[in-house]
């Protein structure tokens, strides 16, 4: 174990970020944004979303589980990876059942079977990120805990009023809690992760997949609102954050590869 982290805290190689890749990320989305609202076909629209969400949600299950595979075995790395790699290939299984609902079966898929795979995000990520906080500092301060619960709960809390002013104690304001509580869970812990890596290479890397969490939580919240309002389309600008997110964490995992 020792070995292994000195390696990380030695590691140079593939430690600095490139931001060009970031503003790539962020060009690709917003022009693919355009691209939709310059479609007259609506099935048009809904093929070009499901085919990159599909792509997106893929190549962020695979990045995890090609780094899951490098490790398995050896450290704790291995299955914290693979536990990663589980919640977007959950995310991409719902995402799969969430249009078959919508344009096979022509159903309402809010609420159906496609949520919980859409949950199954949460806790996978939330073993991910644990387990490497812990491996990285296994005595983790009673303060730093604190301030995690307070950010996960402010943020639930927010979202909970805002819901209940809407709509009051409902299924749809509750079920929507369900989902803000696991967002703001792994949002809160991929902050910590960040401060407890920051000093070492591998810091930038855990930089990184914070952001991409990040962004991943303001497309879920959003979300949630919208179906409060019952605003949401499929290719409304909300699924901008989570493509960026899904990219900004294969960016990640990439360089979570050659820092290690």
């Amino acid at each position: 174990i020792f070995q292994i982290m000195a390696e990380v805290v030695s590691a140079d190689s593939g430690a600095k970020i490139d931001y060009r890749i970031l503003l790539v990320i962020l060009f690709g989305v917003i022009g693919f944004q355009l691209y939709l609202n310059a479609l007259l076909d609506e099935a048009d629209v809904e093929n070009s979303i499901i085919v990159v969400s599909v792509i997106s949600q893929l190549a962020t299950a695979v990045a995890a589980l090609v780094v899951s595979k490098r490790y398995w075995g050896t450290h704790v790395f291995g299955k914290s990876y693979l536990a990663l790699s589980l919640a977007f290939f959950c995310v991409l299984i719902g995402e799969i059942t969430y249009n078959v609902y919508l344009f096979v079966f022509e159903i309402d898929p809010y609420p159906s079977i496609a949520d919980l795979f859409f949950f199954l995000l949460y806790p996978f990520s939330f073993v991910h990120l644990v387990f490497n906080i812990k491996f990285f500092n296994p005595q983790v301060r009673i303060s730093d805990k604190l301030w995690v619960i307070t950010l996960a709960a402010a943020i639930t809390l927010f979202y909970s009023f805002y819901s209940f002013s809407e709509m009051g104690v409902s299924f749809d304001s509750l079920y929507g809690i369900i989902f803000v509580a696991g967002a703001s869970a792994i949002t809160s812990l991929a902050i910590l992760g960040t401060k407890v890596l920051w000093k070492i290479p591998l810091g930038r890397a855990w930089f990184l997949l914070m952001i991409g969490i990040m962004l991943g939580t303001i497309g879920d919240v959003w979300y949630q609102y919208l179906e409060i309002s019952e605003s949401f389309d499929t290719s409304h600008v909300v699924n901008l954050f989570w493509y960026a997110s899904y990219w900004v964490i294969v960016y990640s995992l990439y360089k979570h590869g050659k820092i290690f």
